[in-house]
């Protein structure tokens, strides 16, 4: 501080144009930012984006799965044309007529039709391929399964249908096409049917159907879907983070700059005060020591020179302020004029020589014909007498307009002494 002193003695004008400029660096308040590190309406834009890109990878997901599930029934409705095609016109109905027991199976008809749907089945990589009636009993029944004689699932004539194809191959039976909407979970897997009525003229007799193997499609897509999922939410993730990155970097700070900072001298304002000491521990208040200030005379000064000129005073008391205290704690401007510093590691005796230096700097400087003076008092937190740093802050307030009261400011002192253009 000789060197700013000395600063005042060899150019004073210079200076004071120089530290009225307002300060272009924000303090930090660090234990807000801990505190609360995304503020409302981010953490609402950060809710949007992640319901966004889920929504979005929902919605892509569901439009894959439908496409692949149309694309998949287009082919197989394309290969069961195909299929029955070529056998409907093969298959003679004495094959479905004349078949009614095991013991039918030693027949021309029958071997030559077993061999045709073999062939096909194999050809065409379908799981099951068979004829089918109904029985005396009414129910279903298997006539000439398209797979070897020695297959585990080999069925014979007069061989049951299993009842979770029943209602496709009775319908079937009844002289509709069946091509099934969708794949069906049976006790042999995963399976999507189709069948197509055996007529002798106008009369159904039988019916041939298909059965397709689509377990293999069904994982693959299920596969499919759940890496489609995991890739939206990992970039659901890095989109969120890189968000909230820069949130907090760009626009949180921002506005708590905007609302914890005084505009006119870059100091901290009132709100960061009442949230600086609310949020102050024990720890923090021993040994806190309470620093009020206030320029002299501002209302003088408004009103010979202009506001103008009084918030000059301000920037520059501000600012020298600031920078002698800036090691031991906070400054905050609390009012129009006042101001309130939260300073640690200094003893009441250290910061009254402090301000007294700070003093005779003052007197040095001359705004708009105006000497720059101001008033101060101090109190140091005692847990016997202050329940809050309120009651500290108010003892230090008392302390400074007993000091004003008694320095003898004449009115003479304060007229302008120069052209205040």
């Amino acid at each position: 501080m000789d060197k700013i002193q000395s600063m005042f003695e060899n150019s004073p004008k210079r200076f004071v144009e120089t530290i009225a400029m307002p300060s272009t660096h924000f303090p930090s308040i660090d234990h807000i930012l801990a505190e609360k590190p995304l503020m409302g309406t981010e953490r609402k834009i950060l809710l949007i984006v992640i319901a966004s890109i889920f929504s979005t990878a929902l919605f892509t997901v569901f439009i894959f799965y439908r496409f692949l599930v149309y694309d998949f029934n287009d082919r197989l409705l394309d290969r069961s044309e195909a299929i029955f095609s070529l056998l409907l016109s093969r298959i003679p109905t004495q094959s479905v007529i004349g078949l009614n027991n095991p013991d039918d199976a030693a027949t021309e008809a029958y071997q030559k039709v077993h061999i045709l749907l073999d062939g096909i089945r194999k050809t065409t990589a379908v799981r099951y391929l068979y004829t089918a009636k109904l029985g005396n009993d009414g129910h279903p029944i298997y006539l000439v399964d398209g797979l070897p004689l020695e297959a585990e699932d080999f069925r014979t004539i007069g061989a049951p249908i299993e009842g979770e194809i029943v209602p496709i191959v009775a319908q079937c039976l009844d002289g509709q096409a069946v091509h099934g909407p969708k794949a069906m979970e049976t006790s042999w897997g995963t399976i999507m049917p189709t069948c197509r009525p055996i007529k002798q003229g106008d009369i159904t007799v039988g019916a041939l159907v298909i059965e397709f193997d689509v377990q293999s499609f069904v994982d693959n897509t299920h596969r499919s879907i759940l890496i489609c999922l995991a890739f939206s939410f990992g970039v659901a993730i890095v989109v969120t983070m890189m968000t909230a990155w820069l949130l907090k970097k760009l626009s949180a700070p921002l506005y708590r700059k905007l609302a914890y900072t005084d505009l006119l001298t870059g100091v901290l304002n009132r709100n960061a005060f009442e949230l600086d000491i609310r949020h102050m521990t024990n720890e923090k208040k021993d040994g806190l020591i309470v620093l009020c200030s206030d320029i002299n005379l501002l209302k003088t000064i408004n009103d010979q020179a202009g506001h103008a000129a009084g918030d000059a005073h301000i920037r520059v008391f501000a600012r020298l302020l600031r920078y002698k205290l800036k090691d031991f704690g906070q400054t905050y401007r609390t009012g129009g004029d006042e101001f309130t510093a939260l300073l640690h590691n200094i003893t009441t005796y250290e910061l009254n020589e402090k301000m007294e230096k700070l003093q005779s700097i003052t007197k040095n400087v001359s705004i708009k014909g105006f000497q720059l003076t101001f008033s101060y008092g101090m109190a140091q937190f005692d847990p016997t007498v202050d329940d809050t740093v309120h009651d500290t802050l108010k003892r230090a307030d008392l302390k400074m307009y007993s000091h004003k009261n008694k320095t003898k400011l004449l009115k003479n002192s304060f007229q302008v002494n120069a052209d205040p253009r």
